[in-house]
């Protein structure tokens, strides 16, 4: 039975799946740009903070009512009060009292007001030379429940901030610490400020965390309905897409697929309804006129069959409506095919055309810089087999212009094929698909059922690529088919060829061979370079090993040069 709207249903999930990459990708990009400011503004309002603790410091005034003759006495207090250097050494001499007290009850609730994850004091060490250590001791610390909690007095060690710290000694600023670190469980930011004797310079560091999971939450808080925003616009987005795509390719193709099998299926009646319905303007529309166009020469020549009375006028017609078929579904023989184009060369020939087999090839541009090549023939010998050769390539370029590559455009293409009601076990298409990506010169391919290629890179000889694959299009469904990638390099060629041009008889019954098109090929690659000149050359070996014998399958030969 045909199977409908499977091409619908892989563009909604191609165009699903897009839309989460696409909006993944965007938020994260939004989220690391605003996290990344986040963090750079909290680093420096931690340097504020930390150069804000040791006012916390300041002792208050004794209770009293001060007259102009204690001036003096005043100033002693204000100096005394200041010393906040003095009394971090004092503490750490003597212990904690009642001041320190109501200093780590200050210092608690700052912690708590601005969400940080941890306050404290250190006091680094010298050598004997007077030098910082990275060894340090605790003043004050209120870290959060998880983390380990130190005394006045307690012996830290050594500081990965250790850098940092020394910085704030020498400069007397406050700095920031360039690197994330763990306090506890918590992936921590912080910053250091200084704790100054009364002459200015540096007794302890006031350090400063915050925890980086609580900057990233407030992100997200803060983004959520520009992101939310965001969504919504890539949803209208993929809806827009999707439906566009719907009704410019995956209707079109439908609607080719649905009268090709209707034409294919009809066996003696031909029933054939034109397509009319198709005006995109682009190849799709030029696949559905080459369709009405090859329909209506067949039903012109099965009436004009009707009347012949010779053998001879049979045979006539035939081989015209093979050549007709066999021109529809090839490109034009032209060369160069695209003279516009200096990256690559590429010529093809087409000859001996024999009814019910006729070979065929067939290029184009998937994309600026995507050549495909469709190389192929019909396995079978009927008409019918012609005809699902032009069905065959129809899919072909039509899953190409959707972006797939050769081995998933081959399984798709045969699971249509597979999927049409058919009676002649021999409606088979051996296939080679090529995607060539002339910016990089790489080269994707799968063989179905066809000769094996010829590859030839600079200063090198001919030789032949892995066999050709057993199963063809259209022979079994659900097939995978292995999918080749080759470099190119300047100069590389490669040649296609027909299973008429190595089946070629000689008067005694020998062929023609891959031996000896392999040794061909090297002989005249060795004086011809011109792509057009070697293939006439090729073709006139075929022609004097032949002498005259009778030709039972036709020829197809394609010449590919990358120049890069």
């Amino acid at each position: 039975m045909k199977k409908k709207g499977r091409l619908g249903v892989k563009l909604l999930f191609t165009t699903l799946l897009v839309f989460l990459v696409v909006m993944i990708s965007t938020s994260a990009a939004i989220i690391v740009d605003t996290f990344e400011e986040a963090l750079n503004e909290k680093k420096e309002g931690l340097k504020l903070t930390a150069e804000y603790v040791q006012y916390l410091l300041y002792r208050n005034f004794p209770d009293y009512m001060y007259t102009m003759e204690d001036e003096d006495k005043l100033e002693e207090l204000i100096v005394e009060a200041s010393k906040y250097g003095e009394f971090v050494d004092d503490w750490l001499e003597n212990g904690a009292d009642e001041y320190y007290d109501k200093v780590c009850l200050a210092l608690a609730e700052l912690k708590d007001e601005y969400l940080y994850n941890d306050v404290y004091i250190y006091k680094a060490a010298r050598d004997e030379n007077g030098e910082l250590i990275n060894d340090m001791t605790i003043v004050f610390d209120t870290p959060d429940s998880d983390a380990t909690q130190y005394k006045l007095g307690d012996h830290f060690g050594a500081s990965q901030a250790f850098e940092t710290i020394k910085k704030v000694y020498e400069t007397r600023e406050a700095q920031a610490f360039d690197k994330t670190g763990y306090n506890g469980s918590r992936l921590v930011i912080a910053a250091f400020g200084p704790v100054q004797y009364s002459d200015g310079s540096v007794s302890a560091v006031v350090g400063v965390e915050a925890s980086v999971s609580n900057i990233f939450l407030e992100v997200l808080a803060d983004k959520h309905f520009l992101l939310s925003d965001a969504a919504i616009n890539f949803i209208l987005f993929a809806i827009i897409i999707y439906f566009f795509v719907k009704h410019s390719v995956v209707k079109p193709v439908n609607t080719i697929s649905y009268h090709m099998n209707r034409f294919v299926s009809s066996e003696g009646s031909l029933d054939f309804k034109p397509i009319t319905e198709i005006h995109t303007r682009d190849e799709i529309e030029q696949i559905a006129d080459d369709f009405n166009a090859l329909a209506q020469r067949t039903i012109d020549y099965t009436k004009d069959l009707e009347q012949k009375t010779t053998e001879e006028e049979r045979l006539r017609v035939d081989l015209d409506v093979a050549s007709q078929i066999r021109s529809v579904i090839s490109s034009e023989p032209t060369y160069p095919p695209f003279p516009e184009r200096r990256d690559f060369d590429l010529c093809a020939s087409l000859n001996y055309t024999m009814y019910n087999r006729c070979s065929f090839c067939n290029y184009f541009f998937a994309a600026p810089d995507h050549l495909f090549i469709v190389a192929g023939e019909p396995l079978g010998n009927s008409f019918a087999s012609m005809l699902f050769s032009v069905l065959a390539v129809s899919y072909i370029k039509s899953f190409a212009k959707l972006g797939f590559e050769p081995y998933k455009n081959a399984m798709e293409t045969n699971n249509e094929l597979c999927s049409i009601e058919k009676t002649d076990a021999g409606l088979t298409v051996g296939i080679i698909i090529i995607d060539i990506d002339l910016k990089t010169g790489v080269m994707k391919y799968v063989n179905a059922g066809m000769p094996p290629i010829l590859i030839k890179n600079p200063g090198e000889n001919y030789i032949l690529d892995k066999p050709d694959k057993p199963f063809s299009l259209g022979q079994m469904r659900g097939v995978s088919f292995e999918q080749n990638t080759l470099r190119l390099y300047q100069g590389s060629t490669i040649l296609l060829t027909s299973f008429g041009v190595t089946g070629m008889c000689a008067p005694g019954g020998a062929k023609y061979g891959f031996e000896r098109l392999t040794s061909v090929m090297n002989r005249i690659s060795g004086s011809v370079y011109d792509l057009d000149k070697t293939i006439k050359l090729l073709e006139k070996d075929l022609d004097d090993f032949r002498d005259g014998s009778s030709v039972s399958q036709d020829t197809m030969i394609l010449g590919f040069r990358y120049f890069g």
